[in-house]
Order: structure tokens, then sequence, then C-alpha cells
């Protein structure tokens, strides 16, 4: 089974999607779904220059801390469950 994602904010009822040409012909399935609305967070929308840049400018990370934090975290993971 092919699988095809495509964000469009619909703005018409007739939709152009080209992105489906490689499968016309075929019987496929077509669902819909509204997408739940984060506030600026897109999947694949990231600025990863600015990251990178951002990333490269940290000279004071704990790695220490992280490994202990992960730690923790692994002993404390099941502690909610019933």
């Amino acid at each position: 089974m092919n699988a095809i994602r495509i964000h469009k904010k619909l703005d018409s009822d007739t939709l152009h999607l080209p992105e489906l040409r490689p499968l016309l012909g075929r019987t496929v399935e077509i669902i819909v779904l509204e997408e739940a609305s984060v506030a600026g967070v897109r999947p694949g929308t990231g600025d990863w220059v600015a990251f990178d840049r951002l990333a490269r400018e940290i000279t004071d990370y704990d790695f220490e801390a992280q490994r202990e934090q992960d730690a923790v975290d692994l002993r404390h993971a099941n502690e909610h469950l019933p």
C-alpha cells in the first residue's frame, strides 16, 4: 500500500492535487482529516539552518546532567501506570 500525505488548506470544493498523478487509474481510498491547530507548529516547517546555527552556539551544555535525568526518567517511567 502506498501512502501519500498532502497538507493543503482547502479553499475550494474542487481540488487539484498533482501529487496523485502516479495513482491515476488505480482504485484508492481517500481520507480527509482536519489538522489539529497548534499555534505555529507544523511538522516539516522548521527553520533547520537557524537551529543548526543556534546549536553550534551552545557551549555549556551539561551532558552528564542529561544522562542522569534520563536514568531517573527510566526508573520512574511506569509509576503512573495502574
